[in-house]
């Protein structure tokens, strides 16, 4: 049985003139998606526009939206550089700074992620408005996280200008400082209840915030490396300090008794976790997650101690206010706890009201 002849192919229509000399954003297939790219001439200037993907799959529906992209171009370049930034979006300036030679660090890479999954699409133009759409979905967060944010975002907008020669648009309204922040202080009486009502895998890492004035996560990822014994101190390299500057700390006689004991326990190790879980295993980082893995634990703690009010992190507070009350000034304290500046450390100045008056006392 012979096969029937097949059908002759149509030749392709000729295309029409319009179709010859295509706009700048003409429109072309990619993968059963239709993509736009090309040239835009304004007057004796010729923009080159990269080649992006319009989403569409009919033709129709692809012109239209390489004619609106080709009429945002031609505006912003009959505006000028003003226009040029007016025009540009949050994400293109986030994307300009991941670029940059170098690159940026881990944490600040996910912050702008979240910066761009949220505001990413706003122009510079409503600059403000993202950033106050960017506040009110985190109410939550303290000042100094906004801060940051702030400050990440400002330096992608001025790297997106930067790279294209456009003016930075003015930055939105400062972070607004809430009233000065609580500063816990227990009572000796109190310490020494908190202190003895941990449980044992709770109750050394919690010595050292008592007593070296340390942060959760630089005492939880301390490994014996840190320890140096002939020196009797304790290294915080600078990756895992907050500032981003390393410190080393003399130890507290308490603190040296019990890592001695640690570290005869576990073998003289020369490196390794110094602190274990209830399950054995090192603590992870929690800055991307968040949350502080001894906080079930402190609660409970605090509930046996009939301690109410008192978290986690108040004990670096009880620590500074210990130290302030002892004499030592604000710039040793400010270098033991690695803040950044003096600034953050005046607020402990008021503990010593008494010391202030005494002194002025002493003037008659």
């Amino acid at each position: 049985m012979r096969a029937a002849p097949a059908a002759p192919i149509a030749p392709a229509a000729r295309p029409t003139r319009h179709e010859r000399r295509p706009p700048a954003t003409c429109a072309a297939r990619r993968q059963d998606r239709r993509a736009a790219g090309g040239a835009i001439r304004i007057g004796r200037e010729s923009i080159a526009v990269a080649e992006l993907s319009t989403g569409a799959r009919a033709r129709a529906d692809a012109q239209a939206i390489a004619a609106a992209e080709e009429a945002r171009i031609r505006a912003a370049h009959l505006d000028g550089p003003a226009g040029r930034a007016r025009h540009l979006t949050i994400a293109e300036c986030i994307e300009s700074y991941l670029a940059r030679p170098g690159g940026v660090a881990r944490l600040d890479a996910l912050k702008f992620g979240r910066l761009n999954d949220l505001i990413g699409g706003y122009t510079l133009a409503r600059l403000r408005e993202a950033w106050s759409s960017w506040q009110g979905a985190h109410a939550r967060h303290s000042p100094g996280t906004a801060t940051r944010y702030r400050a990440l975002l400002m330096a992608a907008v001025r790297a997106g200008c930067a790279v294209r020669d456009v003016p930075a648009p003015p930055p939105p309204p400062p972070v607004r400082r809430r009233r000065e922040e609580r500063i816990a202080h227990l009572t000796d009486d109190e310490r020494r209840r908190l202190l003895a009502a941990y449980n044992p895998h709770a109750a050394c890492p919690v010595l050292l915030l008592a007593y070296q004035g340390m942060r959760t996560r630089e005492v939880l990822r301390l490994d014996w490396r840190d320890v140096i014994w002939r020196t009797e101190t304790i290294r915080v390299p600078a990756e895992r300090a907050k500032a981003r500057r390393a410190r080393a700390l003399p130890m507290h006689p308490r603190v040296r008794l019990m890592l001695w004991g640690l570290w005869h326990a576990a073998g003289k190790p020369g490196k390794g976790p110094v602190f274990l879980s209830s399950r054995g295993e090192p603590y992870h980082d929690t800055r991307e997650i968040g949350g502080n893995p001894l906080a079930k634990a402190h609660s409970t703690a605090c509930g046996a101690a009939g301690v109410k009010g008192f978290r986690v992190h108040d004990w670096r507070h009880d620590w500074a206010c210990r130290m302030v009350l002892a004499g030592v000034d604000l710039v040793t304290l400010m270098e033991l706890g690695g803040w950044a500046s003096l600034e953050m450390v005046r607020r402990y100045a008021s503990i010593r009201g008494d010391h202030r008056r005494e002194a002025i006392t002493r003037l008659a």
